[in-house]
């Protein structure tokens, strides 16, 4: 039995020294995240977090249902919050940008259709040039009747 035993042993040993992995160290030092990049670092990371707290909500959720404690239901509840909060931020964020988007598009528009008043306008006004005004002054005239009573000319 002690050579079942000792055969156990050393292949169990075996099987550990196959599965010697090295834990990754965690990045301890991030760098600055700039302005620029602030918005795709939100929407990346939240829909990541997102992501990663659903996984995390359904494996609990088969872990309580196989062995509910109180304490794991209240963890499953607050997980669940979290990620329901995080998606609503989320859906804050989208919704903002779709307006700010509209408003933008709703200015430019504005502004396009006030330059094309103001370029009706003023090709109105400036159909005519003087000339033709004075032209069709002349052309308009209608003669006076009037008497002359003395013809007094100066030269």
């Amino acid at each position: 039995m002690s050579d079942e035993v000792q055969d156990m042993v050393g292949s169990l040993i075996d099987q550990l020294k196959e599965n010697n992995q090295t834990a990754d160290k965690v990045k301890t030092t991030r760098e600055p995240l700039k302005k620029e990049e602030l918005e795709n670092f939100v929407r990346e990371k939240g829909a990541n977090l997102i992501e990663d707290a659903l996984e995390m909500v359904a494996t609990v959720k088969d872990f309580i249902i196989s062995a509910p404690n109180a304490e794991d239901v209240e963890a499953l509840s607050g997980l669940i919050n979290a990620t329901a909060a995080a998606m609503d931020t989320l859906n804050k964020i989208n919704i903002q940008d779709k307006k700010s988007d509209t408003s933008v598009k709703l200015k430019e528009m504005d502004i396009k259709a006030k330059k094309e008043l103001q370029e009706a306008d003023a090709g109105v006004k400036l159909l005519t040039t003087r000339e033709e005004v004075l032209k069709m002054l002349v052309n308009n005239a209608k003669p006076i009747q009037a008497e002359i009573i003395e013809d007094k000319r100066i030269d």
